[in-house]
């Protein structure tokens, strides 16, 4: 028989609706407090200030000729503030606007303009928050849902607490639109697979448009809607139909009729609602009679397969979506599959099949993949008391929903996850963060179980795990984005394994300002800075050599390495996101060799007016310049590899992000004239495609 469980009454504040209410309250408010106050220390991240700026510009131009399809929503909702506030908008008058170059024009917006940067930040990093708070909001409901009101609680108290949720709910990015909508739109179809009432229709009709708006991964609940049709007809449950006359209907040849109109509902609606958010209006182009007005053109593209860019190229002609939406997703197709990847120490092309895989042991709270192993196994033995012990013996017994209850969170992790696997975007883990709140009501509503079990030791075990959790949270703060597992090394060892929007995304110059100020008052020393991001290091103040950065938008300038304090973002250091990507070569030493005897045969010849002028003959002066910047790229490739090599742990690092050397003579010299380091040329072939 065993212990007995523990008195009703010991869980009557979970029964009051005035408790539940300020518990809810005071957790949602809590991470709408950590969410933003974190968020006033960094900078914006690499797409931010794109996202504002085309947003500002869709409301006040009706433009949607940059960044379209791509977060349509979150751009839309984070500058509705603007519409009160009314700031500067960038020009229209510059070339940036007119030939649709968005991260220009969003640098143009934030910090050209006469705007306060921060302001502008806070306004739509509030709005991003509010997203958090919503899908907190939906956690708790939908774990209260299916494990009852303390399940609830622990649910909700996984999703206040985790890193990921804090860092992205004070983000303006796609990623906490599509965690609200998903989660939204999966249980809303859940919902209208049993039941069908006009509200919970209208419901389901919102939360799958705005999921289409939010972004194209969204359309992945295409196929999670078609598994769980199939998981409720196996199950043969009647099919409640409440629009008019209540009916129960048990055919599975009806219920697939009934279904199917739904789907055809649910794809109009949101059909509508893409074209209700471009105006109606098939041009992208504000102006069509302005032709000069184009789209965003990318310097390297890939291609698509021939199928699919003749169904694009059926719905452009035939007007069935807006332009801009797919122009949008023209430009997706065509930039994701060459793009750079880095995990753990490896370098490749394209990505790689057990990336996220990688990322999810990288970046997850241990507690939370204990919660989850245990918790299901938990919920399994629920069950099975259920099942088999007599009625009185187990209140967890009692409370244990059937995993076929659970099943619409089941199939979110598994077909997002496969989904994102194999698209092999492999640029950051936020891609299976949709993930992470089905994790939470899972793992929250099976630890419930647990607790409600009458043996001592093992709710005092998961106690300690659920606590593990916030602790972790906590002390991280404000770095959530830097979030690695103990497992791992945690943050300081990160920049190892991942990088990008998974550690670096550039909001980390505020950060690197307070840091020179503190130990380089006076500009003692010289600083040279390698940046990956979009923020301003003039607007930060931050007087430094500009080292070739991500992107490059620095004007050139000639100067020698030397003693000094050398600040490098981690997706640099790592060389990722550089001219020369992957690890050093035979390849690239050869080419520097080259450019290395060039400079100085120019450096030397330059003090000599007759020299110079016989070299010029030889080559022009455009050929010099050009092996410059050969020179200069490779150069830092170089150092990069050196530092890889022989000075792996940095001095220093901010936000664990932007990585930070005290270098001295030999050192310089070490790395730019030494022996050539880390030669690895197994990945030579793939890289210099």
């Amino acid at each position: 028989m065993g212990e007995t469980a523990p008195p009703v009454s010991r869980l009557h504040l979970f029964r009051r609706p005035a408790w539940i209410t300020a518990g809810v309250g005071v957790l949602l408010a809590l991470y709408l407090v950590m969410a933003v106050s974190a968020s006033l220390s960094k900078g914006p991240s690499f797409d931010e200030e794109e996202e504002l700026a085309v947003g500002y510009n869709v409301w006040l131009n009706h433009d949607f000729r940059m960044e379209s399809a791509n977060g349509d929503l979150i751009k839309r909702w984070a500058t509705l503030p603007y519409l009160i506030s009314h700031p500067r908008p960038a020009s229209t008058e510059n070339d940036y606007w007119r030939n649709a170059r968005p991260y220009i024009f969003g640098f143009e917006f934030l910090f050209q303009s006469g705007n306060a940067p921060e302001w502008l930040l806070l306004q739509g990093r509030t709005m991003a928050a509010l997203l958090g708070v919503a899908t907190g909001f939906l956690v708790f409901y939908l774990s209260k849902e299916l494990f009852g009101t303390l399940g609830g609680f622990f649910s909700l108290i996984l999703f206040v607490f985790s890193p990921h949720m804090l860092a992205f709910g004070g983000i303006v990015s796609t990623d906490m639109s599509v965690c609200f909508a998903l989660l939204g739109a999966t249980w809303s179809v859940w919902r209208l697979l049993h039941c069908v009432t006009w509200g919970w229709l209208a419901l389901g009709l919102l939360l799958v448009s705005v999921l289409i708006l939010a972004k194209p991964s969204g359309l992945v609940i295409f196929p999670i809607t078609f598994i769980l049709i199939l998981i409720k007809l196996l199950s043969r449950k009647p099919l409640e139909w409440r629009l008019g006359r209540v009916r129960f209907i048990s055919s599975p040849l009806k219920q697939v009729g009934l279904i199917a109109g739904l789907f055809v509902l649910h794809g109009l609606c949101a059909w509508v609602a893409l074209w209700a958010h471009y105006d109606f209006r098939y041009a992208a182009n504000p102006n069509p009679a302005d032709h000069s007005l184009i789209f965003t053109q990318y310097s390297k593209t890939d291609a698509v397969d021939p199928h699919v860019a003749a169904f694009m190229n059926g719905l452009q002609n035939e007007h069935l979506l807006p332009e801009g939406f797919l122009q949008g997703i023209h430009a997706l197709l065509v930039t994701n599959e060459s793009r750079q990847s880095f995990m753990d120490g490896q370098w490749k092309m394209g990505g790689w099949t057990t990336f996220f895989l990688h990322a999810l042991w990288d970046k997850t709270s241990p507690a939370l993949l204990l919660l989850f192993v245990f918790g299901l196994t938990t919920w399994w033995y629920a069950r099975f008391l259920r099942t088999h012990a007599t009625f009185g013996e187990s209140i967890a017994g009692g409370l244990a929903p059937s995993f076929y209850e659970g099943s619409p969170y089941f199939v979110l992790i598994a077909v997002y996850f496969a989904v994102a696997v194999l698209q092999q975007v492999d640029i950051g883990h936020r891609h299976i963060l949709p993930i992470y709140p089905a994790l939470y009501i899972l793992c929250g509503g099976s630890f419930s179980l647990v607790w409600l079990q009458a043996r001592r030791w093992p709710r005092v075990l998961f106690t300690l795990i659920l606590v593990w959790h916030p602790l972790e949270s906590l002390s991280i703060y404000p770095d959530y984005l830097a979030y690695f597992s103990p497992f791992v090394g945690g943050p300081a060892q990160g920049y190892k394994h991942l990088v990008d929007s998974s550690l670096d995304w550039g909001m980390d110059l505020p950060g690197v300002k307070k840091w020179l100020d503190q130990n380089n008052s006076q500009n003692r020393e010289p600083v040279f800075l390698a940046y990956f991001g979009t923020d301003s290091p003039d607007y930060e103040g931050i007087k430094a050599y500009r080292l070739p950065s991500a992107p490059d938008w620095r004007v050139l300038q000639s100067f020698p390495y030397a003693k000094g304090i050398y600040v490098i973002s981690a997706s640099l250091f790592d060389s990722v996101y550089t001219y020369y990507f992957g690890p050093w070569n035979t390849e690239y030493e050869k080419r520097y060799q080259s450019v290395l005897g060039n400079v100085r045969k120019y450096e030397i010849a330059s003090k000599n007016p007759s020299m110079i002028a016989q070299l010029l003959k030889i080559r022009p002066q455009s050929f010099w310049d050009d092996e410059y910047t050969r020179f200069e790229r490779l150069r830092f490739g170089r150092l990069c590899a050196w530092l890889r090599y022989h000075r792996p742990i940095p001095d220093a690092s901010i936000g664990y992000s932007i990585l930070i050397w005290h270098l001295n003579t030999v050192d310089v010299a070490n790395a730019l004239l030494g022996p050539p380091p880390e030669i690895n040329d197994s990945l030579l072939l793939d890289m210099t495609q």
